[in-house]
């Protein structure tokens, strides 16, 4: 009779859509999965009722959440069939928002607040709070404080904070209605917990905390004297017997309530939340040596490191937030598929989705498959990847999009190319300025949704990179790797023992072909973007003030 598999749920929750793995804790073998996509989606231009919302404001529904959670984790468990689910974590993306009332509720299913943008859930990608960033790097400077440091030298407005000030200033009865300002990993946890319960990974990565606590209220009370205290009044010291930890950290156990809606046994283990990329970071192995792009609506550069040096431009650089003792460098690109996606829904004409039709082909693969036939440089165009401004390394998100060599013969794979390479020169450059700053880069490692399945992309990022590149086999490397955090979290094994025993190590390997060089259209990528930040910055900045307008 064979013995029942011991497995863990892990749970990854991105910008359009949520995806539940089942993973034997003795394998790593992904025996069930499911994936759904939010209701809603991501909401911009205008809230579910019409309300209009200003540029760069990116939402969500909440309960586009939880509808997705008690969809997904029945379906994998199913899938996976007879076995013993002992664990369960989530990761998400950050930093995402959720205003919760007195009772832990999303403010925005209150009938009284749903037409109020503010009460909503702020996406991890809504720049509207790009004043508010710059205010707190302001009192930085004037105070001396090292925060900037943390975050690559730059406070950006992706950071928990920044979203809590711009709802003070633009409306103060939605915060003053606020009970807590809740990251949304922290929000679903604590909702299958039924008690509050916190990530330290991601209070410490998106929101100021390190393990002396927040900030104290000199740099609260700069932004306006009532906030004075407001970690206590609306972070998670206003839950001060709540637990809280690393991921891989039990902080709570499945409530009766959602054991139910779930199918699963009451009382299993939680582990505290973590950041969607950071989350990939176990299920490939990566350890002090390796670069992991986690490519997808925008991709995530994470660079385990033994010692604290400054990189610029890295939206984090702190001690333990990838793994106990290890100093966690993340980094990233705003837009990548996101870019792709705007392009094909917005710019390519009805000719072009015919002959996709034809081919038997989405009109992603058809335009790869079109673009990958053009020699670099072929077409004559060169792109900056900005669609959504610059997280690193300038971390300016009034950066935008641009492409240069335009003319009349311009087709749109020649465009679509373009826009490919463009994001391999912004990772390229990214991952130059870790190397400068003394951070030993070995192994390259990429995973997600685009790397999983477009071997061009796969094989331009090794040319442009100029390195052998590894793609790792598993497409679902957050979940596992949240997967990997609710072993630990259940005591099945150590953190490294669970890394060793579950992750994926299947790769596919693209060495650099130097018949194909990039050399020239890189050095001309980077001296664009030194023009467009430096000569061209106040027309730009000019461009988005009245586009904002």
């Amino acid at each position: 009779m064979n013995e029942r598999k011991i497995c863990t749920i892990g749970v990854d929750f991105g910008s359009l859509s949520a995806r539940a793995v089942v993973v034997d804790t003795d394998s790593g073998a992904i025996l069930g999965e499911a994936a759904a996509e939010y209701p809603h989606g991501i909401l911009s231009g205008n809230l579910p009722d019409g309300t209009p919302l200003e540029p760069d404001c990116f939402l969500q529904d909440p309960e586009d959440y939880t509808a997705a959670l008690e969809r997904i984790v029945p379906q994998a468990v199913k899938a996976a069939g007879d076995v013993d689910i002992i664990g369960l974590a989530v990761d998400f993306t950050a930093s995402t928002m959720v205003p919760v009332d007195e009772q832990f509720r999303p403010l925005c299913i209150d009938p009284a607040f749903a037409a109020r943008p503010h009460a909503w859930c702020k996406l991890w990608k809504h720049h509207a709070d790009a004043p508010e960033a710059r205010l707190l790097n302001e009192i930085c400077a004037e105070q001396k404080r090292p925060y900037p440091g943390w975050y690559g030298g730059t406070i950006s407005q992706e950071c928990l904070l920044p979203k809590v000030i711009e709802v003070f200033h633009k409306d103060p009865e939605v915060f003053a209605k606020t009970a807590a300002f809740v990251e949304a990993g922290d929000y679903v946890t604590s909702l299958l917990a039924g008690t509050p319960c916190f990530s330290l990974s991601i209070a410490a990565g998106k929101n100021f905390w390190c393990k002396d606590g927040y900030p104290d209220g000199d740099f609260y009370a700069a932004i306006a004297p009532e906030l004075r205290n407001l970690p206590k009044d609306k972070f998670m010291d206003r839950y001060p017997e709540a637990q809280r930890g690393y991921p891989g950290t039990c902080v709570g156990h499945l409530c009766r309530s959602w054991a139910e809606k779930l199918g699963l046994p009451e009382g299993l283990a939680l582990s505290a939340a973590q950041m969607d990329a950071y989350a990939a970071l176990p299920a490939v192995g990566a350890q002090v040596g390796t670069a992991l792009l986690v490519v997808g609506t925008s991709t995530g550069i994470l660079v385990p490191g033994e010692r604290r040096v400054d990189v610029k431009g890295v939206t984090a650089c702190l001690p333990d937030t990838f793994y106990p003792g290890i100093w966690g460098y993340a980094s990233g690109q705003c837009s990548v598929g996101d870019t792709f996606q705007w392009f094909v829904d917005n710019c390519v004409p009805e000719e072009e989705r015919k002959k996709a039709e034809a081919a038997g082909k989405n009109l992603h693969s058809y335009l790869t498959d079109e673009a990958a036939r053009l020699a670099p440089g072929e077409t004559g165009l060169l792109a900056l990847d900005w669609f959504n401004g610059n997280r690193s390394p300038l971390a300016d998100p009034r950066l935008s999009g641009l492409i240069l060599g335009l003319n009349l013969q311009t087709k749109p794979a020649h465009i679509y190319r373009a826009f490919l390479e463009a994001t391999a020169f912004g990772a390229r450059h990214i991952l130059e300025v870790h190397q400068r700053a003394g951070l030993p880069i070995e192994r390259i490692v990429l995973s997600g949704g685009i790397p999983g399945k477009n071997a061009f992309f796969d094989q331009l990022y090794a040319d442009v990179l100029g390195r052998p590149v590894e793609v790792s086999a598993c497409t679902q490397a957050p979940a596992l790797g949240s997967a990997i955090f609710a072993a630990v979290a259940a005591g099945r094994w150590t953190l490294q023992e669970a890394i060793g025993k579950m992750q994926c190590a299947n790769t596919r390997h693209f060495t650099p072909d130097i018949t194909r060089p990039y050399e020239f259209l890189y050095e001309a990528y980077i001296t664009m973007t030194n023009t467009c930040f430096g000569p061209l910055k106040p027309i730009l900045d000019g461009l988005y003030v009245r586009r904002r307008k």
